[in-house]
């Protein structure tokens, strides 16, 4: 890997984005290496949680490397979007952002495409694009929106103002704040581990029918189309639902395959 590192940790995967010289920013062939790097993790049966975070302690991601753009050379991106993810859809698993500093443009448009975030308490959010000419497209103005209230939403995005994590975190954008000195990974990955303890095809269901909901399908519609839903027939054959109440009622922990 040229622009990531990425580590193993049996049924977790932790990804790097690892550019510190450049901010963390990533150019095209970055976010194709991402691409391919979240293609493998959604189809491994093993890897049932990812964690996305940024080398170093300035920035999680700065966003697209803007030299192309200064260039005028055209910018071509994976169909699954800026770092792989921010058009990324169906992916059933949880991502969590580990944000280390500073989340601007598509780097917080990646972390709006995160299902769970944790934040250091001196990273900061920004999508500064009409700044520089730019729009954000990487679904930032869409996912903003719904993540936190429309007017504070409309004000960072037509501004480019900077919100600090720990107004992020009151918001409700942010589930964790670290504070400074703490360890932001370490925090994300007990997160993970608490996400771990659920039964694997429970997890990927619930994340499915929750982001339909979010993502604004109708109520009705969802409620009676859920049962229909390819994760929840794979949780009903799992044996799941038979495992936890075995393990409840024998007071052990239970074992999931």
């Amino acid at each position: 890997m040229k622009h990531c590192k990425v580590d193993i940790h049996g049924a977790l995967l932790v990804v790097t984005i690892d550019r510190p010289h450049a901010m963390n920013a990533l150019p095209p062939e970055g976010s194709a290496e991402l691409a391919r790097v979240f293609d493998a993790f959604a189809a491994d049966p093993v890897q049932r949680v990812a964690i996305l975070t940024g080398a170093g302690d300035r920035s999680f991601c700065a966003g697209a490397d803007l030299k192309n753009h200064a260039e005028g050379r055209a910018v071509v991106l994976p169909s699954s979007g800026f770092g792989g993810l921010t058009a990324r859809t169906g992916m059933h698993k949880p991502v969590i952002a580990a944000v280390n500093g500073a989340a601007v443009g598509g780097g917080f448009e990646l972390v709006l495409a995160c299902d769970l975030v944790v934040a250091a308490a001196h990273a900061w959010f920004s999508l500064p694009e009409v700044r520089v000419g730019q729009v954000a497209r990487g679904g930032g103005l869409i996912r903003l929106p719904r993540q936190l209230p429309p007017k504070t939403a409309l004000y960072m995005a037509l501004t480019g103002r900077r919100m600090p994590a720990d107004e992020a975190h009151r918001l409700g954008l942010v589930n964790e704040l670290v504070p400074d000195g703490g360890d932001v990974l370490a925090v994300a990955r007990a997160l993970a581990s608490r996400v771990l303890e659920g039964a694997p095809q429970a997890v990927e269901a619930t994340k499915n029918i929750a982001s339909l909901s979010i993502n604004g399908a109708d109520t009705e519609a969802l409620l009676h189309a859920q049962e229909e839903l390819p994760s929840v027939k794979a949780w009903r054959a799992s044996g799941e639902r038979l495992e936890g109440a075995r393990s409840f009622l024998e007071k052990r922990p239970p074992h999931w395959v």
